[in-house]
């Protein structure tokens, strides 16, 4: 199986200059993990986590012992947005990723997966372009009616 058979095409994008308030409204409402940024080319230039948005956020030195003892974290929480909801999202993302290409078969994608402690990576033609994103389960998902289909035919 080719990770172009497998992978989900399009994924959400985002310029380099999308200030963190824009980001935060497109990421409510989609549907993959990562949000990626691209070039004007759809060349990757990084990835978005919910980690990295949080990591943005949230302050530094913020433990669970300390988060309990906080009496309205809402108000922490507008705080920290006010402070950084002019960042650009090349501030902030993710610049070192690890990525598929369209011909790469499953197992290099699994092997990745297991490598790096990821569910999901970027895919990528041979000009550094974003075609599409893998996620583990969607890997999963295929692999499961793939055995399934074989199973019933035997």
């Amino acid at each position: 199986m080719l990770i172009r058979h497998l992978m989900t095409p399009r994924p959400a994008t985002i310029g380099p200059d999308v200030l963190f308030s824009e980001l935060l409204a497109a990421y409510r409402d989609m549907e993959s993990q990562l949000l990626y940024v691209v070039d004007a080319e759809d060349k990757l230039l990084g990835v978005i986590s919910s980690y990295d948005i949080l990591r943005v956020m949230l302050p530094f030195y913020l433990d669970s012992n300390l988060a309990k003892a906080l009496p309205d974290d809402a108000a922490i929480i507008r705080h920290a947005f006010a402070a950084c909801r002019s960042l650009p999202a090349s501030a902030f993302m993710t610049k070192e990723f690890i990525a598929l290409r369209p011909d790469d078969p499953f197992l290099a994608a699994e092997a990745l997966f297991a490598e790096r402690g990821v569910n999901i990576l970027p895919v990528l033609d041979d000009g550094g372009r974003l075609v599409g994103e893998l996620a583990r389960r969607t890997a999963l998902k295929h692999l499961a009616a793939r055995c399934l289909l074989d199973h019933n035919a035997e």
